[in-house]
């Protein structure tokens, strides 16, 4: 009998733990629709003619007086487009400036009424494998819903329309054409990226599956860049004027652009770039990072390793704008 009691005991433990686990997966699935819910009048789809064609994308409303984040792909050559409200008519909007850089542009819309909005996140705190949900234009199909997790950070991506590198979040969940300006949210609903549109290559995945996973201009990166349209009607990066590979040796240059901040500091083909400012230098997402945070007009001491020897080489870094 003693026996038998202690099977029931454990029989019923294990049926608790069950429940319990079962209902974890079901307050998940409640706290993610939840998100959904309050993000979805906030996700619009933007519309453009090229060409005599429609090209549809996807953006977001980030300011109730009718601010909208987007991908520069399809607007970029215009000066008004038409946007989407969830469930409504068109609403014409104004170009306010486009980056080239990161692929990202910001509209306003011709609109008196106050929008639902979505607001700036984080994803320096997001931590890798968390979950986080894309909500676009998929194929025409709006306001289609992906849930994934975030599966890299500090990725090196190249534009495809203008070979130019930038620094990209990996978003592990299937990406669809016209998903590109998306946002890509935390568990709160913020926006901790913005979906980019086709790459050339990934550093380390030279045709990446887009099909598989996709990639996302980083919060920070994004937050600073629609600041400036919305202010100057331009993005501005810092410029150091150099091509760069990351080999198990470092990041080596490759190419010193005439003129640039790094030939008139005395930046050499063949130096390993070891240190930037007070920042290790070991990858070329290292690289790429340190310049996404710098600002124009910024003093940074290199080091590089140029023949075995050490070299620190101050340099003002530049400006570009695409």
């Amino acid at each position: 009998m003693m026996r038998l009691s202690v099977l029931f005991s454990i029989g019923l433990l294990c049926a608790a733990i069950k429940a319990q686990q079962l209902s974890l997966l079901e307050r998940t699935g409640q706290e993610v629709s939840l998100v959904v819910e309050r993000a979805l009048p906030a996700v619009v789809t933007v519309e453009a003619r090229l060409s005599g064609r429609l090209v549809r994308s996807s953006g977001f409303v980030i300011d109730p007086s009718g601010y909208v984040v987007c991908s520069a792909e399809g607007v970029r050559t215009q000066a008004r487009v038409a946007v989407y409200l969830k469930g409504g008519e068109p609403v014409s909007a104004q170009v306010v400036g486009v980056d080239n850089i990161t692929g990202i542009a910001l509209l306003h819309l011709d609109t008196a009424s106050k929008l639902p909005a979505l607001s700036w996140g984080e994803s320096e705190r997001v931590p890798l494998g968390a979950t986080v949900i894309l909500i676009g234009n998929r194929s025409g199909l709006e306001g289609s819903v992906t849930v994934g997790t975030l599966g890299g950070k500090d990725r090196v991506g190249v534009r495809r329309d203008n070979q130019r590198v930038v620094l990209l979040l990996q978003f592990n969940g299937t990406v669809g054409s016209g998903e590109s300006g998306a946002p890509l949210l935390d568990s709160q609903g913020r926006v901790i990226g913005v979906m980019t549109g086709e790459l050339a290559s990934v550093e380390g995945s030279p045709t990446p599956p887009v099909a598989v996973f996709g990639f996302a201009v980083p919060s920070e990166i994004a937050q600073r860049v629609v600041n400036d349209l919305r202010m100057k009607g331009r993005a501005e990066h810092a410029w150091l004027g150099v091509d760069y590979q990351g080999l198990p040796t470092g990041v080596v240059v490759h190419r010193v652009a005439l003129g640039s901040p790094a030939y008139q500091a005395g930046v050499q083909v063949g130096d390993i770039i070891a240190q930037f400012g007070d920042k290790p230098i070991r990858t070329a997402a290292d690289l790429t990072r340190a310049l996404y945070f710098a600002r124009p007009n910024q003093r940074v001491n290199l080091t590089v390793i140029r023949e075995g020897q050490r070299v620190n080489i101050p340099v003002t870094l530049g400006m570009q704008s695409l």
